[in-house]
């Protein structure tokens, strides 16, 4: 888990194995590198596995409160998958 500012994205074009379809926004630059990273060492990305409306799956929030991103995300080892249950971000902290 960690504060890597990538956007993940919901595009998971051939990259089903690490990313899930349910990411927010589109991918950017550190996002291709994590998920590089997360494909090299057999993780996979929990913030894109689980279907949530927009609003729950964003951690940061511009300061126009109207633009939000997916930037944090939890990443956990594949042979862990089907012990992760939920992945839920929270909105307190905006």
């Amino acid at each position: 888990m960690g504060d890597f500012d990538t956007k993940i994205g919901n595009d998971n074009q051939g990259l089903k194995h690490v990313v899930g379809r349910h990411g927010l926004g589109k991918r950017n630059e550190n996002g291709d590198i994590f998920i590089v990273l997360c494909a090299n060492y057999d993780l996979i990305i929990g913030g894109g596995l689980f279907p949530h409306t927009d609003i729950h799956k964003a951690t940061w929030m511009a300061p126009n409160h109207r633009t939000f991103n997916q930037i944090d995300h939890m990443a956990i080892s594949k042979k862990w998958k089907r012990s992760l249950l939920h992945v839920h971000g929270y909105r307190g902290g905006m």
